[in-house]
């Protein structure tokens, strides 16, 4: 289960136990990425293989080669398996820029609701997300409405 217990509030008043990681603006998304597929308390193949698809056909990692979204990857799993969820968020928080907040939510939104279900950590996990990078609750609710559509199209169309 997902413990991002780190209120909005509390990242910027509470001094964490550890010190954040600066991260490249990639570097932050990505690192949000994972957290939504992790989200569900299992990292399977196919959902490490999902990110890279996804993130591949962002123009933001046009230029990125496989070995360095390898690297990347290694960087962010060790982040998450030595400090936490909770330190791996804050500093994605910190290092993306505002204008790739609503963007990240939305590929997490994307993974985690690509299997047609959601989970109560998953929606847990959503919500918390959306609160740490301050996106307002009436986008975060259409972007979550817009990719539940798609994918609840997706498997009407893939089950007639």
């Amino acid at each position: 289960m997902m413990n991002l217990l780190i209120e909005q509030s509390d990242m910027l008043t509470e001094p964490l136990t550890q010190t954040l990681i600066a991260f490249s603006p990639q570097e932050a998304y990505a690192g949000i990425t994972l957290l939504a597929i992790a989200s569900d308390t299992y990292l399977a193949d196919e959902e490490l293989d999902a990110i890279d698809r996804h993130l591949g056909q962002m123009y933001l990692f046009e230029h990125f080669q496989p070995q360095t979204m390898r690297r990347m990857y290694q960087k962010l799993f060790t982040i998450l398996q030595r400090d936490g969820e909770d330190i791996l968020l804050a500093s994605a928080r910190e290092t993306l820029p505002p204008e790739l907040r609503e963007a990240a939510f939305a590929s997490a939104s994307d993974l985690v609701l690509a299997d047609g279900m959601i989970s109560r950590d998953e929606s847990s996990f959503l919500i918390q997300l959306s609160q740490a990078l301050e996106i307002p609750m009436n986008i975060a609710t259409r972007i979550l409405s817009v990719t539940h559509f798609k994918y609840s199209c997706t498997h009407v169309l893939s089950n007639a």
